[in-house]
């Protein structure tokens, strides 16, 4: 066990990354100390005030690693859980309590828990605006290899591209400090016909219509995009027909 004496000596002589000012006790817990070649590092664990501090600081969903990795230790996280000033939203997430609940908030959680997904298709129809189509499942899509995960809490479909296809066409959205990821209207329209045995066809006819109508896509981009995913023979005759 390291000695008063010598935390003490290593903190007068490394870069912390808070500052601490200290009276007669030591009352901040280190947890961990790592040495490289060339720095010490300590890392130390908030207080309770600091912990609901940091909470009210940072609103949006939170995964265990970055709550520990702040300085939040496991008993004052789930003191803060089991005393309702935090919720565990689901498996390895947290927020205040304080925070606004968003009407986004499972788009968000999903994007805590697959990093890489994009939303795609009726989500992203609903996302967007665009039509009627109500989402009963979250379809997010993920590139080709990527194994899907398996989250009890919603019905998801998947759908798998290439990796240009995959990339195509990305938005970013930042929602309660969380960046969503959805295709643009131009993309979602190309994709729903795409895969239109999946949605069907009527609901690709209706997001083609209604991108148009409100501005949200024009024929050019979507003919753009329907080039590269190789859907322009397809798409030809509705769009010829608009």
């Amino acid at each position: 066990m390291v000695g008063f004496d010598r935390i003490t000596s290593i903190m007068d002589n490394c870069v912390l990354t808070r500052r601490f000012y200290f009276g007669a006790k030591l009352d901040i817990l280190i947890t961990i100390i790592i040495i490289n070649s060339s720095k010490t590092y300590i890392r130390l664990i908030m207080t309770q005030a600091e912990s609901i501090k940091f909470f009210h600081e940072h609103t949006g969903l939170l995964r265990t690693k970055e709550i520990l990795s702040a300085g939040i230790g496991p008993k004052t996280l789930y003191k803060l859980r089991d005393e309702g000033i935090i919720e565990q939203v689901s498996y390895g997430l947290y927020r205040s309590c304080e925070s606004p609940i968003s009407e986004y908030s499972s788009y968000l959680e999903l994007t805590r828990r697959i990093p890489n997904a994009v939303f795609c298709l009726i989500s992203a129809l609903d996302f967007l605006s665009i039509g009627t189509q109500l989402p009963y499942e979250h379809w997010i899509t993920l590139p080709t290899g990527t194994k899907e995960p398996r989250i009890n809490e919603y019905s998801l479909q998947f759908i798998h591209a290439t990796d240009k296809l995959y990339q195509l066409g990305i938005e970013e959205h930042v929602i309660d400090q969380v960046t969503l990821r959805f295709y643009s209207p131009a993309k979602t329209v190309v994709d729903c016909f795409k895969h239109r045995s999946k949605v069907g066809l009527e609901v690709a006819i209706e997001a083609l219509k209604e991108s148009i109508k409100l501005k949200k896509a024009t024929r050019k981009k979507i003919l753009e995009y329907a080039t590269q995913c190789r859907m322009k023979n397809v798409m030809m005759p509705y769009l010829e027909s608009l």
